[in-house]
């Protein structure tokens, strides 16, 4: 619908799996919102913060978009039952997050923490290039999501995520998760799509997956070249061990 000249997206949604495993996933009725849950900074963290706290994002939300995406607002309630707003704003290329949180009986400016999630780029010889997002870490029950990016480096030399210059599809993505000590955890494949982006997951079943560090190696190939690159993330417990109380 139109208020004032401006599209309001009210997103209805079914929430398939939630916060801190890096994305929310979610079902949406409206399909004239492109990629909303990576558009939105603090779903694919799961998490807000304030400048002594962080808190996770419960399934209780809602989300509108503005000016064909330029801004976005998302409220809505932590798992400890705290009330919250933001609006997250793109300027001259720019991604701005502000919003308060209600908290101890009063309004508390949220900051966002980006070192929630983590985005490298690597690129060899090979002219293929890949821009990953994945989890710092996930919780029991969780799932581990990762993106990867694919970019022709004879295109462009400098990719990064939110680009759409040089992208790749049809290449295949191969994801081994180790433990500490180089034991098989699992593995995750596919192909990037039209948008050159591979998206997977992991479920990390409590008592099944040890908690602690492990290391994620990514390959990629296409036809005769291969490039790989490797980061680490952390699993976790029980996810109430973490955000049980207020401050």
């Amino acid at each position: 619908m139109y208020v004032n000249n401006i599209m309001i997206f009210k997103i209805s949604f079914v929430v398939i799996v939630t916060l801190l495993s890096g994305v929310f996933f979610i079902q949406t009725n409206n399909q004239d919102v492109f990629a909303f849950e990576e558009n939105i900074l603090a779903l694919q963290s799961g998490i807000i913060s304030t400048s002594n706290h962080d808190y996770a994002l419960s399934q209780e939300f809602e989300a509108k978009i503005f000016q064909n995406g330029k801004i976005m607002r998302l409220s809505g309630l932590t798992t400890t039952g705290e009330q919250y707003y933001l609006y997250q704003k793109i300027i001259d290329g720019d991604t701005i997050v502000r919003g308060k949180i209600y908290s101890d009986n009063s309004f508390i400016p949220i900051i966002f923490n980006k070192d929630l999630l983590t985005q490298q780029i690597q690129h060899d010889d090979t002219n293929l290039a890949m821009s990953v997002k994945l989890s710092s870490y996930t919780y029991s029950n969780y799932p581990f999501v990762i993106s990867v990016k694919v970019f022709d480096t004879t295109v462009n030399s400098q990719p990064r995520f939110d680009s759409r210059i040089g992208i790749l599809k049809d290449v295949f993505v191969n994801v081994n998760i180790k433990d500490k000590i180089g034991n098989y955890v699992a593995n995750i494949n596919g192909y990037t799509d039209s948008t050159g982006v591979f998206n997977g997951k992991y479920l990390v079943l409590e008592n099944v997956v040890d908690q602690g560090k492990y290391n994620v190696e990514v390959v990629i190939e296409k036809e005769n070249a291969r490039t790989s690159e490797s980061f680490t993330t952390f699993f976790r417990g029980d996810i109430r061990d973490y955000f049980h109380g207020t401050n």
